[in-house]
């Protein structure tokens, strides 16, 4: 067999030689060599390397030894952006952020942009993020390129999106220019870039986008989309767009613009001659107006004459707000909601105290049964950080599930000896359990997948199911999130972020909270899954 060469033994020149080897320890043991032993006596043969190496990744070596030792320079940078192996381009560009924040950047920027056309998605996804450090013009414009560029797909999308915080209303501005990308991938920009911008605490950008929507030119699918998008990212941080708008700082221009947009939005929504759908995006836009104008226009919807997309849509732009009267707008039409309505109802309920009293109020009353009200959102009443809150729902709720789980179990292991039958078993599922479960193409995927209960034995699925918080996995356990405004919300954390955080709950529904809005962050230690 092959004897593995002494590379710590070898003279600093050959060791640099390793990193053109074959072999992968050799190539990796050569680069923390030379790191380690800080040489610069290997310059010139990192160099040729780099110049005359027919492996890529023999030059992708050089170049970062050649980083390691700092002797890294724009000649050597720029060499590799014009490398005929992708890979080492998309370093290249990785490697050309410290020049960037030189001056002058000219000429290393004049490098990079040719790249925004480049065939490899690798590149390009390296230069999105590598475009983000520099706020040059021209920068900004390659950024836009990038974006409408119809190759590029979620990933370079996201990584796009990451470099544009500062940014967002001067891209947006020219997408609106140059666009000529689909109305509906340019409308999806749009909105991301409104929602940046509006998660923004400088609301300098939130009015800069406010004032380049309501220009006249400007289409009413986009003004929707922006406004939108502006929307929730002032919600997420706590701030609203009337907020914005009632603040000093904002132009009496771009405040009647604006309201002349929010009363086109109810003319739209009321027009049953157009399409459901753009109708919808009407009556969502709502969520985002002033509450005198949401609480005139939306509570018309809830009716049962009503599509229940408009009506799905004017629940959740109704809990937007945070009127106390909200809770008795959605509760007024509860006999006539159907199933799926009736739970937006619920969900839009729980996130506020208040409106968690009225709805505890109504479950007294019988105005709501106690069996309208899934297993999940009880749980999540039952164990609510507002003990006045938790002990109500407990007198409502607590005797309908027994609290010795074990006893449980046991009484039901006489299932065991039953036959399974597979169409009964699949209606079950799609009533009950794929509100977080997914399997063959029906439900959510919210839960862990399904696919790992093949290792299970018919006793261990019956304590799942019965008893699921004994052996629950922690990433799959509730988070509760109280915000700033009082806002409670409820999920496992899907996603984190240095800004923010996302719960997912039953329905893969999400909801986004910045970090600078958590008032408190609090695991309750039990399993997503009800009991």
């Amino acid at each position: 067999r092959l004897k593995p060469v002494k590379l710590g033994e070898l003279p600093i020149i050959k060791v640099a030689a390793y990193l053109n080897s074959d072999n992968g320890w050799e190539q990796t043991t050569a680069q923390r060599i030379l790191w380690e032993r800080q040489d610069r006596s290997v310059v010139h043969a990192l160099n040729e390397m780099l110049a005359g190496s027919d492996r890529p990744l023999g030059r992708l070596h050089a170049l970062y030894a050649l980083a390691s030792l700092e002797l890294l320079n724009r000649n050597h940078v720029q060499r590799a952006l014009r490398d005929k192996n992708p890979r080492v381009r998309a370093h290249a560009v990785k490697l050309s952020e410290q020049f960037l924040a030189e001056r002058p950047s000219d000429e290393i920027l004049n490098d990079l942009l040719p790249l925004c056309d480049d065939d490899s998605e690798h590149v390009r996804f390296q230069l999105a993020f590598t475009l983000g450090e520099t706020s040059d013009d021209r920068a900004i414009d390659a950024l836009g390129r990038l974006a409408l560029d119809v190759r590029n797909g979620v990933e370079i999308q996201t990584a796009i999106m990451s470099s544009v915080s500062g940014t967002a209303d001067q891209i947006a501005a020219r997408l609106l220019r140059n666009g000529s990308a689909g109305k509906a991938r340019l409308l999806k920009l749009l909105a991301q870039l409104g929602q940046i911008a509006g998660a923004n605490s400088d609301t300098t950008m939130t009015l800069q986008m406010l004032t380049l929507i309501t220009e006249q030119e400007v289409s009413e699918s986009i003004q929707e989309a922006v406004l939108g998008g502006v929307g929730r990212g002032l919600s997420a941080r706590g701030a609203s767009v009337s907020g914005v708008i009632a603040d000093a700082a904002t132009s009496a221009i771009v405040r009647e613009r604006v309201a002349t947009l929010f009363a086109r939005a109810s003319q739209s929504a009321a027009d049953d001659t157009k399409p459901l759908n753009e109708r919808a995006a009407a009556v969502g836009l709502l969520a985002f107006a002033d509450a005198s104008t949401a609480t005139e226009h939306l509570p018309e919807f809830l009716s049962p004459q009503t599509a229940q997309p408009l009506q799905r849509a004017a629940v959740a732009a109704l809990a937007q707000h945070d009127s106390d009267d909200i809770a008795a707008t959605l509760l007024a039409g509860w006999r006539a909601y159907s199933p799926q309505v009736r739970q937006d109802v619920v969900d839009a309920l729980v996130v506020k105290t208040s409106r968690i009293q009225a709805l505890l109020a109504a479950v007294e009353s019988k105005t709501v049964r106690q069996s309208d009200l899934s297993r999940d959102r009880k749980q999540l009443l039952m164990n609510h950080p507002n003990t006045t809150v938790s002990n109500r729902s407990r007198e409502l709720f607590g005797g309908e599930v027994t609290s010795d789980r074990g006893k449980v179990v046991a009484e039901y292991q006489n299932v065991l000896s039953l036959e399974g039958d597979v169409a009964r078993g699949e209606a079950v599922f799609k009533k009950i359990c794929s509100a977080c479960h997914k399997t063959g193409g029906i439900g959510h995927q919210v839960a862990p997948d399904l696919a790992s209960v093949k290792n299970k034995s018919d006793a261990d699925l019956l304590i799942s199911i019965l008893d699921p918080n004994r052996e629950a996995q922690p990433n799959f356990n509730v988070y509760t999130v109280v915000t700033n405004q009082g806002r409670v919300y409820n999920g496992i954390i899907a996603t984190e972020s240095a800004g923010s955080i996302t719960l997912r709950r039953a329905e893969a529904k999400e909801d986004v909270i910045l970090r600078s809005n958590i008032d408190q962050l609090i695991s309750t230690g039990l399993s997503l899954m009800p009991v």
